[in-house]
């Protein structure tokens, strides 16, 4: 079978995550970190109202 090279670049990238950051909480505050960074860039959307519902 052949090797996908896509899929040989995402092993690649997932296991210089795990070497930089062995477990899950110091991976969770780089992303908190990395979040802060690009804070003004992060986009929240609130939820819609539900329809008004009108009486029969």
């Amino acid at each position: 079978m052949e090797r996908d090279p896509i899929v040989q670049q995402v092993r690649a990238i997932r296991k210089e995550i795990e070497q930089r950051y062995p477990d899950a909480a110091s991976f969770y505050q780089h992303l908190e970190q990395v979040q802060q960074t690009y804070r003004k860039r992060l986009v929240r959307r609130h939820p819609k109202k539900p329809p008004r519902v009108q009486a029969s």
